[in-house]
């Protein structure tokens, strides 16, 4: 989790400056969980950089490994736009949206709160396809994952390839 002091221009972070301040055996374990692969033989940089670029080009792998409360907290800042603060109870357990540096986290452990704020890429990329997502949860049912997703695409190129000879 990244955790932050001053809660002012927060939007404009880059998805890849928040990478940085990650190890790089960190942010490469990011990767892992995602389902995403970036080589382990670059620099520190280039890793944050490539690793910033899987996870914002491929939104699915991320949305599908979130829970009901983590897609509903993605709503509030796909409604509330740039520099919205989403505040929940601090837990004992991280949110997946922190652990993958998916939102930078304000502790208020005076109120024993988190304020989270997302950055505008994370928040673009992720607005595109989490509604699915959002409302498969929702209704109780387990959504596809993005390796089931690729699979239904490449059989149904398969298929139309084959009626289409």
């Amino acid at each position: 989790m990244i955790t932050i002091d001053n809660t002012t221009s927060i939007s404009d972070i880059t998805l890849e400056r928040i990478l940085k301040v990650q190890t790089k055996a960190e942010t490469l374990d990011i990767c892992k969980k995602l389902g995403l692969y970036v080589s382990p033989n670059l620099k520190k940089d280039e890793t944050a950089k490539r690793v910033a670029n899987e996870m914002l080009g491929n939104p699915i792998n991320i949305l599908s490994s979130l829970n009901k409360q983590e897609l509903q907290i993605l709503d509030e800042f796909v409604k509330g736009g740039a520099n919205t603060c989403v505040t929940s109870k601090m837990r004992k357990t991280l949110y997946k949206l922190q652990k993958f540096c998916l939102v930078v986290t304000h502790e208020d452990e005076e109120k024993q709160e988190w304020n989270m704020f997302m950055p505008d890429s994370v928040r673009n990329a992720l607005s595109k396809n989490f509604r699915f997502y959002l409302d498969m949860a929702e209704h109780d049912l387990k959504a596809p994952s993005s390796k089931q997703l690729r699979r239904m695409l490449h059989k149904q190129i398969l298929l139309n390839d084959v009626y289409n000879q």
